[in-house]
């Protein structure tokens, strides 16, 4: 017997409020990686265990309603001597749902695995076989962990409730016609551009208040979003420079445009979100370049994906560090930030190339130059000063060497300089 309509809304209406709560639950917590292997997974527990649950539940219901059946009768329905949906197997039962379906929550996942780039598994159906393991008893190992040792599968609660958030868009999709499954990057483009209105909205009364007649920079504006073939990749040009010079980098544009623009950066870098469990952190951090994974972060409109933009500096990597160099910084204490050897290069007219990957086979070297500071693009003749770091450690210190007579560099790079290693000697390094 087919389900009637109040009763698809009403198991439609449960399983997105469900998602919501789980989802609500995951985004507050701040990104930690504990110590201890054990409070890591006790931390996780509550999600995961959720989405486990509510995934099956979601993915149930699509199938009941594809086939056209009730809960019950799907449950109860054999084949052979085997009841196929009694289950907890989440790999099985996405093979049971309509190719379509599959296809809408594969692409979801392969474009939010390709901004959540520390996901390694690219494929959903991938993602669910491990999640499942092989037995496909996945759910009950995490569900009882707390006090049992079973081999737990790899998991990802990020993950798991985005795939779950999907599969509740298309079942409420399917009950009403005006809605329809939004990807990571339209819900990630809407939150920026309305956050950018309202900066927009927010200039135009500051503006006007000062005596200023009203400017209509509408046009501008989208104009400039789709400047660089994508409003994600305006905005991710925008957090990259104001992160190096906390400017936000463009040129030509209006100064009501750009005290948006420069509002808007402020905004963002401070939300409390971008600390937390959530795409928005994902994406601002890899635009800043702020992981190892590439320089910022571009969406590729052809392709449908986020890629990241590549380091600048090719990978330099070598056995001994330089006799020259110096410790300078923690990074951990933030007492000498990165900001401001940008600016110094900037204001010295000089450039800075970057490389904070770590890629490469071990062979290559134990130390990784990270940085260089040079008057020219070409040659080493230009070469001001370079930072290394060392490889698979957990210390976050930097070492300077410096690769010319610091009487022969800009003076905002030598101040830069002398105050590093003034901080170096008050903390006895």
């Amino acid at each position: 017997m087919q389900m009637s309509r109040e009763e698809k809304l009403e198991k439609v209406e449960r399983l997105r409020v469900a998602h919501d709560r789980t989802s609500q639950v995951l985004e507050d917590e701040t990104v930690e990686r504990e110590l201890h292997p054990g409070t890591d997974i006790a931390r996780n527990w509550t999600v995961i265990t959720a989405a486990y649950s509510g995934l099956e539940q979601t993915i149930k219901y699509l199938i009941a309603d594809e086939k056209g059946m009730n809960i019950t009768d799907l449950i109860g329905l054999r084949e052979g001597k085997k009841h196929p949906y009694q289950t907890h197997d989440l790999s099985g039962l996405f093979s049971r749902l309509a190719q379509e379906t599959q296809e809408t929550i594969g692409e979801f996942y392969a474009r939010f695995q390709s901004l959540h780039s520390y996901i390694q598994i690219q494929c959903v159906d991938e993602f669910l076989a491990q999640v499942s393991a092989e037995d496909g008893k996945g759910y009950e190992r995490w569900r009882y962990t707390l006090i049992e040792d079973e081999l737990l599968p790899k998991n990802s609660p990020e993950a798991l409730v985005s795939i779950w958030g999907v599969c509740v868009q298309i079942a409420v999709a399917r009950e009403w016609e005006n809605q329809r499954v939004r990807f990571p990057d339209e819900m990630l483009t809407w939150k920026f551009r309305d956050c950018l209105d309202a900066m927009v909205q927010q200039v135009a009364v500051d503006r006007q208040n000062a005596g200023e007649p009203f400017r209509d920079i509408g046009r501008e504006r989208k104009v400039w979003l789709w400047k660089r073939e994508h409003p994600l990749n305006a905005f991710a040009n925008v957090l990259w420079n104001f992160s190096r010079y906390g400017e936000h980098g463009q040129v030509e544009v209006s100064d009501w445009l750009s005290d948006a623009l420069l509002a808007w950066a402020g905004i963002i870098h401070n939300r409390p979100d971008i600390t937390r469990r959530t795409s928005m952190r994902a994406f601002v951090t890899r635009a800043q370049g702020l992981t190892p994974e590439g320089q910022s972060i571009r969406w590729d409109q052809n392709a449908k994906r986020f890629e990241p933009v590549r380091w600048c500096l090719e990978n330099r990597q070598r056995e001994e560090l330089p006799s020259t160099a110096v410790a300078i910084m923690d990074r951990s204490r933030q007492d000498m930030p990165l900001r401001d050897l940008w600016r110094g290069a900037k204001e010295s007219g000089y450039l800075v190339l970057e490389n904070r990957g770590f890629h490469g086979s071990p062979s290559q070297g134990r130390w990784f130059r990270t940085h260089e500071v040079r008057a020219v693009v070409q040659g080493d003749s230009g070469l001001m000063l370079t930072l290394w770091r060392e490889r698979d450690t957990n210390q976050d210190l930097y070492y300077l060497v410096e690769e010319q007579a610091r009487a022969d560099m800009g003076d905002p790079v030598r101040r830069w300089i002398e105050t590093a290693l003034r901080r170096r000697e008050m903390r006895g390094g």
